[in-house]
């Protein structure tokens, strides 16, 4: 029986720990509030807190920069029948929302909504995950899954640090259950788009606008130059974002720097390539501008989900579950990633969007449906009764 009034509240009091990727006092204690969580749940589970690397990104002037993550957080059922099959449960504790957030605590919408920081994104999805695995031990199929919860804290941010640990974690398990929020309509993400993120560094020389402005190189035109050519790049397999842009100073000074922040999807390997190829041609081309040097950083670091048979199996094993408990699902193709991806890559078939349904995540519009809490949860564990079986 699921007891949705107190997945409302752990969700709740989850959501309202700030818990934003960079955020280590945070993320810290939303990691001792999940163990305490398992450790009153379950007796016969192994606990592993495991560091996991610094971020390498770079500066504004391309300088190495090192962001240390937080811990990640391996919970495995031990004591388990001889031929248990080994599945794994994979969210993330951090958030997209900074600790000088204006979005920091959670409030009902209606009674059928509840709005707040991380409530589908993930949280949300951590309660399902949670509340699913004590239903499934206290059931008769007890210790017929070895079990691993897998919980990282950098997933919002590209899992920098964590995918280290990602082969391992594909290697030991069989199937992946990961608990992104559902789509909006209650669907199933099938087909994911491939991502990178990327910064290129625009170097020029500096000159007085008045006096010398023919002897400068400005490093914020070179820019605009790289983003006039690669916009052109963009097509429905190939999408191809500028952010986060700085640089420049005194209004009468030529700028002598300026960055640019990039995010890449891509639909197959085909356009990862085609994307290197051209970012290099097009960066070439404009640095034969005299005292012009522009620079690129960063990679393609979760690639296309591509469906195969593997994963259309998985697929309809949890269609014919939602059917037995007259739950209406579907599967959708979708530009977004998480670690899923990741995941897929090394070899582990995984459902990547069984947490709750929700919507207007990384919004302060963000939200959760209060009944997709029993809903997912009791398919979750029929998911895993009938995983037991195979």
């Amino acid at each position: 029986m699921v007891d949705t009034n107190q997945c409302i509240e752990l969700t709740k009091q989850w959501a309202e720990i700030n818990s934003h990727s960079y955020n280590l006092a945070g993320l810290a204690k939303m990691l001792e509030q999940i163990k305490a969580q398992y450790q009153q749940s379950f007796q016969d589970i192994e606990i592993e807190e495991l560091e996991v690397p610094d971020q390498i990104t770079v500066d504004e002037v391309g300088n190495e920069l090192k962001i240390p993550l937080g811990k990640s957080l391996s919970i495995r059922r031990i004591n388990t029948k001889p031929d248990a099959i080994p599945i794994l449960l994979m969210g993330h504790m951090d958030t997209v929302f900074p600790i000088d957030s204006d979005f920091q605590t959670c409030s009902m919408i209606d009674k059928q909504t509840m709005g707040g920081p991380g409530v589908a994104d993930l949280k949300g999805g951590l309660v399902v995950m949670l509340k699913a695995l004590e239903l499934f031990e206290a059931s008769d199929q007890a210790g017929s899954i070895a079990w691993q919860v897998f919980i990282n804290a950098d997933e919002e941010i590209g899992s920098p640090g964590s995918q280290t640990l990602f082969p391992e974690i594909a290697k030991r398990n069989k199937v992946g259950l990961i608990y992104e929020p559902g789509l909006s309509d209650g669907s199933i993400a099938y087909r994911r788009k491939g991502v990178g993120n990327f910064t290129v560094i625009a170097r020029g020389k500096a000159a007085h606008v008045g006096r010398e402005f023919k002897q400068g190189a400005s490093a914020i035109v070179a820019l605009a130059d790289f983003i006039t050519a690669t916009n052109k790049l963009n097509s429905d397999s190939l999408i191809i974002n500028f952010g986060a842009i700085e640089g420049g100073g005194p209004l009468n000074a030529v700028p002598d720097r300026a960055s640019l922040g990039i995010n890449i999807r891509v639909e197959d390997q085909g356009d990862i390539d085609h994307a290197n190829q051209e970012l290099e041609r097009i960066i070439k081309e404009i640095n034969q501008t005299e005292n012009i040097e522009l620079s690129l950083h960063g990679k393609f670091n979760r690639k296309p989900k591509i469906p195969n048979q593997e994963l259309e199996n998985l697929y309809s094993l949890i269609e014919t579950c939602a059917k037995e408990l007259n739950l209406a699902i579907s599967k959708r193709d979708t530009g977004g990633c998480c670690d899923g991806n990741n995941l897929f890559e090394h070899g582990l078939v995984n459902i990547d969007t069984l947490g709750v349904r929700g919507g207007k995540i990384h919004s302060p519009e963000e939200f959760t449906c209060i009944d997709s809490f029993e809903e997912r949860i009791n398919l979750s564990l029929a998911i895993l009764k009938k995983l037991s079986k195979t």
